[in-house]
């Protein structure tokens, strides 16, 4: 019985061998297949280190064009309201006396008849006027809302200027002339300034001498200093 046995199980042990073999064979073969799909920790943190590369040269003229961006324009400050009349040629008649003991309160600006008129910085026309001292004029609000720009004696208004319209620095309002109590002939810009505390009683207001104010505003802008004060 022994004799007959013994065969039998050395028979199925090679078949258990042989099957052992070829499954870790297969497993084998299946595990090298697989690495052969990853990749290896040196290529994969060579990979890495070239897309941190090409995101960097990617962002780099984007940098370089912010760090080439000028810095926001600084203030314009306030023009002269007469068209080419430098900041040197104003004269202060701001405490001059004028008829029935007032103080002048502005200064005078003169040119010939017809020269443009300009808005002295940005705002808006709250009111034209027609009146027997200031003549044809007009004024303006700043935009800050509490500053008012005066302009007087004019000799007509840009077409479009009209009581509610947005004006830009520097844009044509109206021409010099001689009307209201000017002297016939005597062709000048009166131009004030004030800080008004109530904007609905935009014709009050703390008066700014505009000799002092302009002066001041051409010096911070061009960092040069205008001439002494005549």
């Amino acid at each position: 019985m022994q004799a007959t046995l013994h065969p039998r199980l050395q028979f199925v042990l090679r078949i258990l061998v042989t099957l052992t073999t070829l499954m870790l064979a297969a497993a084998a073969a299946s595990v090298a297949a697989s690495a052969q799909t990853l990749i290896p920790t040196s290529r994969l943190q060579a990979l890495i280190a070239e897309a941190r590369n090409k995101s960097t040269s990617t962002d780099a003229p984007a940098a370089r064009e912010a760090s080439a961006r000028p810095e926001p324009r600084r203030g314009m400050g306030l023009l002269v309201p007469v068209m080419g009349m430098p900041v040197e040629r104003l004269r202060n008649t701001f405490d001059d006396s004028r008829s029935g003991g007032r103080r002048h309160d502005a200064i005078d600006i003169h040119a010939p008849k017809g020269t443009p008129v300009v808005a002295t910085t940005d705002g808006t026309i709250i009111k034209l006027h027609n009146g027997a001292r200031g003549g044809l004029s007009l004024y303006q609000m700043d935009d800050d809302g509490r500053t008012r720009y005066y302009y007087a004696h004019l000799d007509r208004y840009a077409e479009g200027v009209r009581e509610g319209v947005r004006v830009r620095r520097g844009q044509v309002i109206g021409y010099v002339g001689d009307t209201g109590n000017a002297q016939p002939g005597d062709y000048h810009l009166h131009f004030s300034i004030a800080v008004v505390g109530d904007r609905s009683r935009w014709w009050s207001g703390e008066n700014l001498n505009p000799f002092h104010v302009l002066r001041r505003s051409y010096e911070r802008v061009t960092g040069s200093s205008s001439s002494r004060e005549r």
